[in-house]
This record gives C-alpha cells, structure tokens and sequence, in this order.
C-alpha cells in the first residue's frame, strides 16, 4: 500500500487518552474548518457502531468537495471477524476520508495491526514518566493562565497517580480554586488534591495499613478506572520504595536527608513516617517482593489482570494484619 494510504489513515495508540483525544481534535482542526463539522466529521465509537456502519462512513464522500474526517474510537476493542473486515478494506485501497483510528493497544498477533503497520501513520501515546508529565503539566498549566511551580507539579503528579486525564482534571480544579492568583503553589495542590477526597495511591496503601481489604479494593477500583494495572502495581511499587526509605531515615532525619532519599517526595516525609507507624512490625522488603511478583505475573502470565492485582491487595492486607498470605 501506497505512502497515499498513509496519509489518510491514522492510528493513535497507547494509554495516555488524553494526549490522543488532543492529536484527533489537532487532526480534526487541520483538515476541517468549523462551519463544514457537522456534514463532514463523523465520531463513531467500535464499542457501539457495527462494522458494516463504520465501513459505510468511511467510503462515504465528502459533502460539496473538500475533505471528510472519520473518528473510530476503541478499535481494539473490535471482535476479531470485525478487525478482520478492517484490515480487509484498509488494504484494497486509499479511503476516501481521512480515517482516524484510536485504540489502548494493539495486539501484534492480528492481521488488523501487520495491515496498520503498513498503510497507515501510527502515533504512538505510551505512559508518561514523572520526569515527562512535569513539564506538560506546567505548560498546561500556563494554557490556562497560571503559573504552576515545580513543587506543585511534582505533588501532583504523585498524589494523584492516575493517567494524565486525570491531573489534567485536577490542575483545572486548583486553576479554580486559586482564583485570580497567578500561581498555583504547592500548598494548593495538598489542600485540594488531598482534602479533596480525591483516591489516590495513599489512600489505598492507608486501607492496606489498616488491613481493611473491602475499603482497599474500592479505592483499588476507582484507581483501576483511569489506569491499566501494570501502571497501578509501579504506583505501589513506587509507593513502597518511599516508605523503605523512609524506614531507613527513621524520625527526625534531617531536611537534607529526606531531599536525598525521597527527592521530589520528600514533602511526604511526615505522611510516609505516619503510615510505617501504622505498619509496626510488617516486612516492607516481603511486601515489596509481593510488587515485584504481581509485575511479573502481569507481563508474563496468562492470568486476568484484575485477578491479579486484586488477589495482591488482598494478600498486602492480610500481611499487615499478620495474617497468613498463602
């Protein structure tokens, strides 16, 4: 297939959905004046719309000339006769729209991902790292206006431990929250983020130290809903890290030794030194040992993700309850 199919079609992959929602609505603006939106740009979802339908609008020309745009969302998530379909119609020709496909993932066993390999432009939208979610955010942050310290961004991006999306939606609140002030401060992000009620990592690592497994698997759903579960297990594994060296640290350590250990979460210090209090007694190496198996597990077994991270909570709970974990 031709570099023209290439340009037609384009697939935006991976789990930062809310960089992919901003590449389709900057390919959107590209090839689409507003006031030609609502006759030529079509939003379909692959959860919803049967294949025969997302086909169907796909070869359906532009109206009075010019460029038409299709949007299919959740590819992936396409039986595989449908994907089938798919990679048939991709490879007998250019479409006659542009067509823009998202997914989470694609899996490289099916002839739908060999096909987009070789006709379309795939972007590629992985996980963000802390180091890269800071600068983002500030830039974000000066879209609407404010200016957003380091500090602060590092809290946010630690407190909040969920994708993108959802420290997006939180620098949106505090942009609220501090009103005609032009800096948003790390104390704001503590007072809103935390205060907040928001779920966070801590407030399943403190269900955990209480040794309350329903109320640890509620906050594990709710975190469950805006990451993927290996991403979930880093956020513990990371969690975890923090509180060994804290451990280490013991109280009254002074404020250049808690920069050295815990770097941008050094804030936290009196948090993590109030929850190894609460774990009085419990192997945090065995409990770290549980994340790196459960990781393990996750990339290398065929066992469902949630069984997995669910029968991990579980087992971190019983542990800090001194109860048996087997």
């Amino acid at each position: 297939m031709s570099g023209a199919t290439a340009r037609r079609v384009m697939v935006l992959v991976g789990e930062e959905d809310w960089l992919v929602e901003e590449a389709v609505e900057e390919i959107v603006r590209r090839h689409l004046p507003p006031d030609v939106r609502s006759l030529n740009l079509d939003r379909l979802d692959a959860q919803e719309i049967p294949i025969e339908e997302i086909l169907a609008r796909a070869d359906t020309l532009p109206f009075f000339g010019g460029c038409r745009v299709v949007v299919v969302r959740n590819v992936d998530r396409l039986s595989a006769p449908a994907q089938e379909r798919l990679a048939s119609y991709l490879e007998s020709g250019a479409p006659p729209c542009v067509l823009v496909l998202t997914a989470r993932t694609l899996d490289r066993r099916r002839r739908l991902a060999v096909v987009l390999q070789r006709v379309a432009e795939v972007r590629v939208f992985d996980r963000l790292e802390p180091g890269a979610l800071v600068p983002l955010l500030q830039r974000r942050a000066r879209g609407l206006r404010k200016h957003l310290s380091r500090e602060a961004a590092h809290a946010l991006v630690t407190l909040v431990g969920g994708g993108l999306r959802s420290m997006v939606m939180e620098l949106e609140k505090l942009a609220a929250y501090t009103g005609d002030r032009a800096e948003i401060r790390v104390e704001d992000v503590r007072e809103v983020v935390v205060e907040g009620g928001e779920v966070s990592v801590f407030e399943l690592v403190e269900a955990v130290a209480r040794g309350d497994a329903p109320r640890a698997l509620q906050f594990l759903h709710a975190l469950a809903a805006s990451q993927n579960p290996v991403a979930l297990v880093a956020l513990l594994a990371g969690h975890f890290r923090s509180l060994l060296a804290t451990e280490a640290l013991g109280p009254g350590a002074r404020p250049e030794q808690v920069r050295l250990a815990l770097g941008n979460r050094a804030w936290l210090y009196p948090r993590y030194l109030a929850q190894l209090r609460r774990m009085r007694g419990v192997d945090l190496g065995a409990v770290y040992q549980e994340l790196v198996e459960a990781d393990r597990q996750l990339k290398s077994t065929g066992l469902a993700s949630r069984v997995v991270v669910e029968r991990l909570v579980v087992r971190l709970t019983r542990s800090m309850r001194g109860l048996p974990v087997s």
